[in-house]
């Protein structure tokens, strides 16, 4: 399983280094709910999530792959009053948009990365600490098209890894650049 990761993650970084950002044929924002799941969910809050990356398009057939980045914060429930938890992560992946003619288009995505699960306790810095790991995301969602270069986006995203899980709620838009 762990060479299967590996070369999956490889080969998507090295799609995605391919294109250059200034090769890049459209860059996507959006932000939305991060909902913990398992142990997270034992002491973080529902929190705020942030995405923005760079993508092209493989063929003309619907599938892409991306560069993605994420920024999240979770407060602690009340019994840690001045703690949070910060999540940074970096992702390749790969998805497919059915019915990419039409001006509403389902897609599935997933990718392979790091994040960061950064620990902050603003009453004793001391016990502040990171770690990072292999994470992975997945989502479905709905496109939009707007105009000829523009596309809202609507979707619910799995984001984890070992040490955070969370589902997020996400609304963003993608800006065509070709």
């Amino acid at each position: 399983m762990k060479r299967l990761t590996g070369a999956f993650v490889v080969g998507a970084l090295a799609v995605i280094l391919s294109a250059s950002p200034a090769k890049a044929q459209y860059v996507f924002l959006g932000a939305g709910a991060s909902i913990p799941t398992g142990d997270f969910k034992t002491y973080a809050k529902t929190g705020f999530i942030a995405q923005g990356g760079i993508g092209f398009d493989i063929g003309d057939k619907g599938l892409w792959a991306e560069a993605e980045g994420y920024w999240g914060t979770n407060t602690h429930k009340a019994a840690f009053p001045n703690e949070k938890t910060n999540i940074i992560a970096g992702m390749a992946a790969l998805g497919y948009s059915f019915m990419t003619e039409k001006s509403v288009s389902p897609y599935l995505t997933g990718g392979l990365g790091f994040q960061s699960h950064m620990f902050k306790d603003e009453a004793n810095s001391a016990n502040n600490d990171t770690e990072t790991k292999l994470g992975y995301t997945g989502a479905a969602g709905l496109g939009f098209k707007v105009g000829t270069k523009a596309h809202l986006w609507v979707e619910g995203r799995f984001l984890g890894s070992s040490s955070s899980k969370m589902i997020a709620a996400f609304g963003g838009f993608t800006i065509q650049l070709k």
